[in-house]
C-alpha cells in the first residue's frame, strides 16, 4: 500500500526546531541527524509517488542538498517535518512532470505544493553542485580519482577497491579521505560554497 504523507506527519518537537536552528548555523552533526531521521521516513513516501526507487533516491539527495544550501533560512521554518514533506513532494512532482505523467496524477500531487516555498523552487542548485564536484574530481591525481570513482560511482567498498587495484585497504581509506577533503576545499575555494564531508558522501552523480 502506498505510503501516505499523513503517515509521516507528526507534531513538530522542540528538538526538531532546534536541529534546524543548529543547521542554520552550519552544524554538520545536526544536519547528519536530520538526514538519517528523515531520509528513512521520506524515501518510501517519495518512492510511492514516483514508482521508481532510483529516482526517489536522487530526489532525496536534492532535498538534503537544498536543505544545506539554504540553511540560513531554516530558522523561519515552524514545522520541519511538514516543510521536508512539502519539499520532497515538490521535487517528486517535477519528476512526474518531466516524465509527462497523466494530468490527474500531477494535479493530485500538486495540491501539496506551496507558493511560499520559494527557496526550493530552483532546480539549478543541485545540478551546479554536481558539476562543481565533477570539476574537482577531474583535478584529482589519476590513482586517487580512480579510487574515488570506484567508490562513489561504482559503489565498491574499500576491500573490493583494494582487491581490484592490488593495494592495501588502508591505502584506499586514506586516498578516499584525501579525495573528499580536496573536493570540499576545491569547491569552497573556487565557488565559495562550503559542503560538509557527509553531504559529499551521500551526493551521487
Amino acid at each position: 500500500m502506498p505510503t501516505d504523507k499523513n503517515d509521516i506527519v507528526q507534531r513538530t518537537t522542540s528538538v526538531e526546531k532546534e536541529l534546524f536552528e543548529l543547521i542554520a548555523e552550519s552544524d554538520e552533526a545536526a544536519f547528519e541527524k536530520i538526514f538519517h531521521t528523515y531520509n528513512a521516513k521520506l524515501l518510501p513516501f517519495v518512492t510511492s509517488i514516483t514508482k521508481n526507487r532510483e529516482a526517489a533516491e536522487e530526489i532525496m539527495q536534492e532535498v538534503f542538498l537544498k536543505l544545506w544550501l539554504h540553511r540560513t533560512s531554516l530558522t523561519e521554518i515552524e514545522n520541519p517535518t511538514a516543510w521536508l514533506i512539502r519539499v520532497s513532494s515538490n521535487l517528486a512532482l517535477s519528476y512526474l512532470q518531466r516524465l509527462a505523467i497523466h494530468t490527474k496524477v500531477v494535479k493530485r500531487i500538486s495540491g501539496q505544493t506551496s507558493q511560499t516555498d520559494t527557496l526550493v523552487e530552483s532546480e539549478m542548485d543541485v545540478k551546479k553542485i554536481k558539476e562543481h564536484v565533477a570539476v574537482a574530481v577531474s583535478q584529482l591525481p589519476k590513482n586517487r580519482r580512480q579510487i574515488y570513482n570506484l567508490s562513489r560511482e561504482d559503489g565498491l567498498n574499500r576491500r573490493q577497491i583494494a582487491e581490484r587495484m592490488g593495494i592495501a585497504e588502508s591505502t584506499v581509506k586514506n586516498q578516499l579521505t584525501a579525495a573528499l577533503k580536496f573536493i570540499q576545499e576545491y569547491i569552497e575555494k573556487n565557488y565559495n560554497i562550503y559542503l560538509p564531508l557527509f553531504l559529499l558522501l551521500i551526493l551521487k552523480k
